[in-house]
């Protein structure tokens, strides 16, 4: 398998890790996007196409060429998670399918960066269609 996003140093670096090799067979089920195309996406990661923040990262919103629009979850660089644990939590969330869950379609690892792409949808968070703007 071919994944371009991770680099073949991921897969040199872990040669002879049977649990490695394991974790990027399971990302089949995900698109491995190239690091330009989000940049091109997102313009750039521009601020006017932020759409969130957390204390996990932050969420631009993203239009791919062919016309689909993504959101795209940049990872703080700050996180101490490694690529094995990326690569699991990958594994876990492409896993999980719920109709009040956005699907995790893509990721890449490119250098430092490590970023998810969901499914862009247009009514903002969950919470605000839940609760309907109501401040608790």
């Amino acid at each position: 398998m071919n994944c371009s996003c991770f680099g073949s140093s991921v897969v040199h670096r872990k040669k002879g890790d049977v649990r490695a090799e394991r974790d990027l067979e399971g990302l089949a089920k995900v698109k491995n996007f190239k690091y330009n195309e989000l940049r091109t996406a997102t313009n750039n990661f521009h601020p006017s196409n932020k759409i969130g923040r957390g204390g996990f990262g932050t969420v631009y919103k993203g239009i791919l060429k062919n016309g689909i629009q993504i959101a795209v979850k940049t990872l703080s660089a700050e996180s101490k998670q490694g690529v094995h644990e990326f690569l699991t939590e990958i594994d876990t969330i492409s896993n999980v399918k719920h109709p009040n869950l956005v699907a995790l379609i893509g990721c890449c690892v490119h250098e430092t960066n490590r970023i998810l792409i969901y499914e862009y949808l247009e009514n903002g968070s969950l919470d605000r269609a839940l609760l309907g703007g109501l401040k608790s």
